[in-house]
């Protein structure tokens, strides 16, 4: 009789800690060490092993450093993801990665705000030797093309994971 009763005992005790683990999952799988990707090695490994990764990139602590419009810095929050389409230089160690996006903007035309979206492309590059990730806008617009280039720090403003 009490190995009857220790038997659905011992098989509650384990159910009630195969759901815990089920349970915390998903908690723990954010914070294991590796998982975020905190520079260009970790950039690389990920892509080698087939863990593209995903993600977003915090442009208002992004660095501009170069402005070939008469938009002002971008300041917003964007996603980011490398399994679209992406490239892997073995001789230079560049990766890049293109996206297609539509740039949406407010503008004030005579005290009215008109919202524009603009077809854009974005380039994200990193490179073996640079502690930051080049973000890069392209877009035309009235017969010109308008660019902006951001570098963008890994550990402040580069969120992306496996």
């Amino acid at each position: 009789m009490h190995s009857h009763w220790f038997k659905i005992r011992l098989k509650a005790g384990l159910l009630s800690v195969f759901f815990t683990v089920l349970t915390l999952l998903p908690l723990t799988a954010q914070s294991i060490p590796g998982s975020r990707i905190k520079g260009y090695p970790w950039l690389l490994s990920a892509i080698r092993n087939n863990h593209l990764p995903s993600g977003y990139l915090d442009l208002a602590k992004c660095h501009l450093t170069r402005n070939i419009s008469d938009m002002p810095a971008d300041r917003r929050t964007y996603g980011i993801k490398f399994t679209d389409n992406f490239s892997f230089n073995p001789d230079s160690g560049e990766i890049i990665t293109i996206m297609n996006i539509l740039y949406l903007q407010t503008r004030d035309l005579n005290g009215t705000p008109v919202l524009m979206n603009r077809p854009a492309t974005t380039i994200l590059s990193a490179k073996p030797e640079n502690d930051f990730l080049n973000y890069q806008i392209v877009m035309s617009f009235n017969g010109k093309t308008l660019m902006q280039l951001y570098q963008c720090s890994w550990d402040r403003a580069v969120f992306l994971w496996r």
